[in-house]
């Protein structure tokens, strides 16, 4: 009986902690549309009030559902922060363009890639380069251009990912500015690669926690 309360009580700590998380990485403008009668400036204030926290959930989550109730694997990755999911987004976009930056990849492309989104989100990138689609217009990893894009699909797939998921929109991170991404995804393959990128990125927050 006490090991199940003990595991209860973790549990309803992983909750709030998953709430929480949510409730601060949402945009206020979505949690506008989701809360009826509140608007984006209202929501801002309550969600940076702890003790406004819990009644601006409970609103949200009325209309839109629990995001604590959502799959393991999404629940473990709400609970990473900020930093580490916009890695996961940065490693999903560069997956999914891979192929853009040319079939053969020489030397001095591997290395241009490397100085620009780092060695890790290449190392995945090519660990995963079988879920990269087929691109028809190149790009090159020294114009900004490029860097915005793959951060904007980034942000998209794994928005796409979170749809797949069942989450609400209202309870999605504000993953940026994403005008500056493509004008279509191709489905199949986002979802893929948004599972890949966050997945990789839970283990290793879950390797470096066990190390500390």
């Amino acid at each position: 009986m006490r090991s199940a309360i003990r595991q209860d009580g973790a549990k309803a700590l992983e909750d709030a902690h998953i709430r929480r998380s949510v409730l601060v990485a949402a945009k206020a403008e979505d949690m506008a549309r989701g809360a009826d009668g509140l608007d984006a400036t209202l929501c801002r204030r309550m969600a940076a009030l702890p003790r406004m926290q819990t009644r601006l959930f409970e609103w949200i989550a009325q209309a839109v559902g629990d995001p604590a109730s959502c799959s393991d694997s999404l629940r473990r990755f709400l609970l990473l922060p900020s930093d580490a999911r916009k890695e996961a987004a940065l490693r999903a976009g560069l997956t999914y363009h891979l192929n853009a930056f040319g079939t053969a990849f020489a030397r001095e492309i591997v290395e241009a890639l490397s100085g620009v989104f780092g060695s890790e989100a290449v190392r995945f990138a090519f660990a995963h380069a079988a879920l990269s689609p087929a691109s028809a217009a190149p790009l090159d990893p020294s114009q900004d251009e490029s860097r915005r894009l793959v951060l904007a699909d980034g942000g998209r797939i794994l928005a796409l990912w979170f749809k797949s998921e069942r989450l609400a929109d209202a309870w999605q991170p504000d993953w940026g500015d994403l005008d500056a991404g493509s004008v279509t995804l191709i489905r199949p393959a986002t979802c893929a690669i948004g599972a890949a990128a966050a997945a990789a990125t839970i283990a290793e927050r879950d390797g470096a926690d066990g190390r500390a």
